[in-house]
């Protein structure tokens, strides 16, 4: 090899070292804005679900609030199906656009209905002989009635207890125990019962959400 084929190849070598220098910086500089431009996609996609997150707080919270005031709250279902990406339960859904009954209207019709029931038990209690038809009369026509929680397996313990549990917002256990009274009883609390179960059905499926949004 005479001189110049041997500064030819000292030429080539070091262009082939050069580029393959460039190349290697080019592929740095590539990747370096290729991770950039997946953080800033992971970053806006993390910005997206959290605000998502938050709006879908709001909305429970709202529903809840609508829940205990008796409103409906459809639009804050809408709110949680698309933001949370959640299906409310049927029983949840059905009362999105009326609202449930609230507390305060089921303990304001409960005496009422409860002096209709113990009414009901007593002249069931005639019919069978249990006891006599002045007792019953006098029972009836007063209208007496306990108003404090008692133990006993009467009607009107029963419906003591009841309501206790009514006032406390415990509906398991004021319908639990309105289904101990007498079928005469337990058939004018009918209606009572239909609007308690949908309160009881609504609340137990927005804690079921709470727990999936992690509230």
């Amino acid at each position: 090899m005479n001189a110049y084929d041997r500064q030819l190849a000292d030429i080539l070598g070091t262009v082939d070292e050069r580029f393959s220098e460039m190349q290697e910086a080019l592929d740095t500089g590539m990747a370096r804005i290729e991770a950039a431009g997946e953080t800033a996609v992971l970053a806006e996609r993390n910005a997206k679900q959290a605000e998502n997150a938050a709006a879908a707080r709001v909305a429970y919270a709202r529903m809840i609030s609508a829940l205990d005031s008796g409103i409906g709250f459809a639009a804050e279902l809408g709110i949680l199906r698309e933001m949370g990406e959640l299906e409310p339960p049927p029983s949840l859904a059905s009362a999105a656009d009326d609202g449930v009954p609230t507390l305060g209207e089921l303990t304001d019709a409960f005496p009422e209905v409860a002096r209709e029931a113990l009414d009901a038990a007593t002249l069931e209690a005639v019919d069978s002989g249990d006891i006599g038809p002045l007792r019953a009369f006098l029972r009836t026509q007063l209208g007496l009635r306990s108003l404090e929680p008692r133990e006993g397996e009467s009607p009107d313990a029963v419906l003591s207890r009841a309501e206790a549990a009514a006032r406390a917002d415990d509906l398991d256990t004021a319908l639990t125990e309105i289904a101990a009274l007498p079928e005469a009883g337990r058939a004018r609390f009918a209606d009572w019962i239909a609007l308690a179960e949908l309160r009881r059905d609504a609340l137990d499926a927005a804690a079921a959400l709470a727990a999936q949004l992690g509230n």
